[in-house]
């Protein structure tokens, strides 16, 4: 990550041991890794060729010094306000600011305009020079990542792709004028605080800006597919501990002349595929980084540059996730529409520009399409079956309890449509269990969930509770990050109306009381 951001390899290697270990210390995500991640190299890459590696390191502190602050006023929570296809399109942006980066160095392409881009203008390409060696070393790379995994997915593709693509550069045609990674150092350097002698702050602040912003969303979304990780049901992210802690880490990091760092969601996938279950295996990951590297230098100096670029160029186009997009378009077309765009404007106007584009185009599109939730309210009796009055009308039954509101909610609870849910509570006399069926909730957001939280509290200041049921996906990783329903309190978290039916059913044979005639002899 260190080469392809345009610094030197030991950067890559000191970064990732330092703020790997503290990172794996202090986060919020017990089982989370973190490192140079691929997301930073378009932004880390433009500060290097504006302000140098010096201008990096400044960066990196500041950067961490603002994380700290971020997660000290709690601002970890606010990521779940992002809206789903805005985080889509941020994915797919920095795909395509990884392709216009690294094209040209997989190309071998020196001078005219940035090849991703220049792809598109055929009169460009009688401009260019392609370096052969460059293409057929990266071709090898990209061949292994896409071939191996489909004959066994334990394969380490990408290790077997570097190996053979610097095998095969090591002697013959292939290595004549072939860029590699370089000497390494044989320690690690003494920690310092970085100089700010000679740096434009003012010109730097942008760039820091956006840093904070890609570092920080990036590890929240990264804990945040963490906790969905099959198997990991009790993996809950503390998500402002998490931004302190990263801070924390890229502090370190540049105090020892280091790169900015984030939480990697694919290094953490494979940690706990491997059999990691505490923060002792992130920690073993960054000594093992580190004592590697250091061990096997020089094999890792005879690494060619064109190699990391493949590397780098296949992540990028899976970060497009084409197949995705595709499946959001089929189920919304306009939210599809603004990942698509959200995307095109961060290539296009740069990270924080293009991802403000992004938010407000969301916005726009929210404010301006009818919300498309309806809430079905059915009055159930403990064993399902229907209870044919309304709580609305007159009669003796007002002062009776129902035992169940059933609340179905088809479509996306959003700001949108959260009133609805909310108004469509029947009460007084409340129900002493509030059913909240989300199985056709695909999308849920702050204000959605702000709204059933609501719901919950009403419910259990009047004796009641609510039960979730049916959550799936993201909408059932928001509702067990908030914790109101997999805690000690009354309320719940389902996965479908018999488990229901049947917590109802055990919970009245225990307020039932025993009758002489029952009583055992």
């Amino acid at each position: 990550m260190a080469v392809a951001s345009g610094l030197p390899p030991e950067v890559g290697l000191v970064s990732g041991a330092i703020a790997g270990v503290l990172a794996a210390l202090l986060g919020g995500a017990r089982l989370g890794v973190t490192g140079p991640e691929a997301a930073l190299v378009p932004t880390v890459l433009l500060i290097a060729t504006k302000h140098g590696v010096a201008g990096v390191v400044v960066a990196t502190l500041l950067c961490g010094a603002l994380q700290v602050v971020l997660g000290l006023a709690r601002a970890g929570r606010l990521a779940q306000w992002m809206p789903a296809e805005v985080t889509r399109g941020f994915t797919a942006g920095i795909g395509l600011l990884l392709l216009d980066s690294q094209l040209p160095r997989l190309l071998g392409v020196s001078g005219g305009p940035s090849a991703a881009r220049a792809l598109v203008l055929p009169a460009t390409w009688p401009d260019w020079s392609v370096h052969a060696a460059s293409v057929a070393v990266g071709a090898v790379v990209v061949a292994c990542m896409l071939a191996l995994p489909r004959l066994h997915r334990s394969i380490p593709a990408v290790l077997v792709g570097l190996v053979l693509a610097t095998l095969a550069s090591s002697s013959g045609v292939l290595s004549e004028g072939l860029a590699r990674v370089g000497e390494l150092p044989t320690g690690l350097p003494a920690p310092v605080l970085p100089s700010f002698e000679g740096l434009d702050l003012a010109a730097l602040l942008p760039d820091v800006l956006a840093l904070t912003v890609l570092a920080s969303l990036g590890s929240l979304l990264a804990t945040r597919a963490l906790d969905q990780l099959p198997g990991l049901t009790d993996h809950r992210t503390d998500s402002d501990q998490e931004l302190v802690a990263q801070g924390i880490a890229n502090s370190a990091s540049a105090m020892f002349g280091g790169m900015p760092v984030m939480g990697a969601i694919v290094r953490s996938s494979v940690s706990v595929q491997a059999g990691g279950r505490t923060r002792a295996a992130s920690v073993l990951h960054a000594v093992m980084l580190l004592a590697a590297c250091l061990l096997a230098g020089a094999l890792v100096a005879r690494i060619p540059m064109a190699a990391l670029a493949a590397i780098l160029v296949v992540v990028g186009t899976r970060l497009l996730d084409f197949r995705g997009l595709k499946a959001l378009a089929e189920d919304n077309a306009g939210k599809a529409a603004v990942a698509v765009a959200t995307a095109l404007f961060i290539a296009w106007l740069g990270f924080l520009p293009g991802l403000g584009a992004g938010v407000l185009l969301s916005l726009a599109r929210s404010f301006f399409s009818p919300p498309k939730a309806n809430v079905r309210s059915l009055l159930l009796r403990n064993d399902g079956r229907p209870l044919f009055r309304s709580l609305g009308s007159d009669g003796g039954d007002l002062d009776v309890r129902p035992p169940m509101q059933v609340l179905r909610v088809r479509g996306d609870l959003d700001i949108r449509s959260a009133s609805t849910l909310s108004a469509a509570l029947q009460g007084p006399p409340w129900p002493r269990n509030l059913v909240l069926d989300l199985s056709d909730v695909k999308y849920m957001d702050g204000a959605g969930l702000r709204t059933v939280r609501e719901l919950s509290d009403v419910l259990a200041v009047r004796g009641g509770r609510v039960i979730v049921v049916g959550a799936r996906g993201g909408v059932e990783v928001m509702l067990q990050q908030a914790g109101t329903w997999t805690g000690p309190g009354p309320h719940a978290l389902m996965s479908t109306m018999d488990e229901v039916l049947e917590d109802l059913r055990q919970q009245g044979a225990r307020e039932l009381p025993i009758q002489p005639s029952q009583q055992p002899t």
